[in-house]
């Protein structure tokens, strides 16, 4: 390629990296402050390695310029645009590789991309993923732990995520789920199947075993320290020595999963690619980079536009029924309930002192905090357990979401919260994410709240959580009234 062209190559890179480089900082920011993705540190340095390995394949191929990757590059734009104006940083992340991926496809040809469309694909573990099975894999790791202690013969009581054996009590954190093995493994056994199968159906079963032999070994780790606290008598696998024992085991199922691959291997095949080395370029290759360019810079022009600060919006109004709250000043403990960094909170209790009120309000486009956000909690993970979880009806077409929590004392408590976005009410962070990036795409502006009540009487919540949003819903009307007259 000649030095003029190498420069034409640089200007789409450039354009790229002006879109995404938030969002690149963001993600390895995710890799650095979370142990579930630090193996993601590792993706870059084996793509290089791997294309390494075909360096001389692709010195074979005709360099040339790829049109459907330009014409595709679109899609991941307007999910880059989704998750900015939402919110959604796993939306950004995977806009920010699926660009990536189709920009080096166009910018190194349909038949260079063929030879290293593994490398291209396995760049997709760069994006941190997965934290959404979390509260599944925590219920399978509970129920495969409760199967081999019956099994076992010992006698066992499961309450939510709570193993109570006769001398002791385990819970089933979200560190014992399993996800960071679980990840892990899925990346390790990809890149074992293609380095040792030849096959695609033996490849495609292998990534499929390494997905899920994770989830049964962790079961089998859960109910092993189980086992110790109970033969012991609660004097070991209760402190560090549960975290080594986690990481051996985790190490003795990297081996086995790498031992499987090894003994089902195909036989390695003498590659006899030998293509025409043309190298005759596109004659459109100049348009085709300035029509990448342009259309990258569109991407960003655009996102730049509708990531204007919305105008300043009014906090004063009373987010709470005064006429059901005496009280405004209570210790969160309790609860455990938080959202920092909202423009304004409030925390009341009725007068019997058995239901909690919470609410917090959000511009849309602050400059800090959301309100779907990994730093808000609607209660303490730490002192309560979810034991179940269903969707209700607070009419006014508002869908709320009712959590039954259990403690370690075996108490109660029921939460039921939604959020609302001016008039646009659930509990459903999808939805209510991508309902504010239609609201701002299209000019709009307003705030965003969170309406959370928690109870230690059943059905209480749900009875306070209709007036409420009966309430709010009369007040929205009115002041839409005003506002019209």
């Amino acid at each position: 390629m000649t030095q003029n062209k190498a420069t034409l190559v640089l200007i789409p890179m450039f354009c790229w990296g002006l879109i995404f480089y938030d969002s690149v900082i963001d993600m390895v920011t995710v890799w650095s402050q979370s142990k579930t993705y630090e193996h993601c540190f590792l993706i870059l340095p084996i793509f290089f390695w791997l294309v390494w390995q075909k360096r001389h394949a692709l010195q074979e191929q005709p360099q040339d310029i790829a049109l459907v990757p330009i014409l595709l590059i679109p899609l991941p734009g307007l999910l880059w645009l989704v998750g900015k104006t939402a919110g959604v940083n796993l939306f950004e992340h995977a806009a920010a590789v699926f660009s990536l991926q189709l920009l080096l496809w166009a910018l190194i040809g349909t038949a260079r991309a063929k030879q290293i469309w593994f490398p291209l694909c396995y760049l997709t573990f760069c994006i941190p993923f997965g934290e959404e099975l979390i509260p599944a894999l925590q219920d399978i790791t509970a129920d495969l732990s409760m199967f081999m202690l019956s099994l076992s013969g010992i006698a066992a009581y499961r309450d939510g995520l709570y193993i109570t054996i006769p001398n002791g009590q385990f819970v089933v954190a979200e560190a014992c789920s399993g996800i960071r093995f679980l990840i892990s493994s899925l990346a390790l056994g990809t890149l074992f199947a293609y380095l040792q199968f030849s096959k695609l159906w033996k490849r495609i079963a292998f990534v499929g075993f390494s997905f899920v032999f994770p989830i049964i070994a962790n079961g089998i780790r859960a109910y092993g320290i189980i086992l110790i606290g109970y033969m012991s008598d609660m004097q070991h696998a209760t402190g560090a020595d549960h975290l080594v024992y986690g990481w051996l085991f985790f190490s003795i199922v990297i081996v086995c999963i790498f031992m499987t691959a090894s003994f089902f291997a195909d036989p390695p095949t003498e590659e006899q690619q030998h293509a025409i080395k043309t190298r005759a370029q596109s004659k459109h290759y100049t348009t085709s980079i300035g029509l990448l360019s342009a259309l990258l810079m569109c991407i960003a022009l655009w996102g730049q536009s509708i990531q204007q600060p919305t105008s300043d919006i009014d906090t004063t109004s009373v987010l709470l029924d005064e006429t059901q709250i005496t009280h405004d000043h209570l210790p969160r403990a309790y609860w455990g309930i938080a959202f920092p960094y909202s423009d304004h909170d409030k925390l009341a209790t009725n007068e019997n002192g058995d239901t909690y009120f919470y609410t917090a309000r959000y511009a849309l486009n602050q400059p800090q905090g959301e309100l779907i956000s990994s730093e808000n909690r609607l209660y303490d993970k730490e002192s309560w357990s979810l034991h179940s979880s269903q969707n209700v009806s607070l009419g006014h077409n508002a869908e709320a979401t009712n959590l039954s929590l259990i403690d370690q004392n075996g108490r109660t408590m029921e939460v039921i919260y939604w959020y609302c976005i001016n008039d646009f009410c659930t509990s459903d962070p999808l939805a209510l994410k991508l309902y504010k990036a239609g609201h701002l795409i299209t000019g709009g502006d307003g705030h965003a709240d969170v309406f959370a009540i928690a109870s230690r009487k059943s059905q209480q919540a749900q009875q306070y959580a209709q007036r409420w949003q009966a309430a709010q819903h009369s007040g929205a009307q009115s002041t839409n009234t005003q506002a019209a007259k």
